[in-house]
């Protein structure tokens, strides 16, 4: 019966700390209100291309803020830093080279 209880106890306390909220970001990518598909959206490690309408989607985002960068051939890069918990739409301009 005791053991029930620890493992009872010991699964609690693990679920209690893997309980951190996630957050996602949605956005746009354009070059003058023309929609840019194909950019490549970095996240750390994580890589992501924006969809034939320029649109993406980044999930699994922990709280606290983020850098992401933004870069396309025959575009100058843009980064920016965000905080998902506060905005969870980035709409993004890359300017033509």
């Amino acid at each position: 019966m005791i053991k029930k209880i620890i493992i009872i106890i010991a699964l609690f306390v693990l679920t209690a700390f893997n309980t951190e909220e996630k957050f996602k970001v949605n956005g746009k990518v354009v070059d003058n209100n023309e929609s840019l598909a194909g950019v490549k959206v970095l996240l750390n490690e994580r890589v992501f291309y924006t969809d034939l309408d320029g649109n993406f989607t980044i999930d699994n985002l922990t709280i606290g803020e983020h850098r992401i960068s933004f870069s396309l051939i025959s575009y100058n890069s843009k980064e920016v830093t965000f905080n998902p918990a506060k905005e969870n739409i980035l709409n993004i301009k890359l300017l033509s080279k």
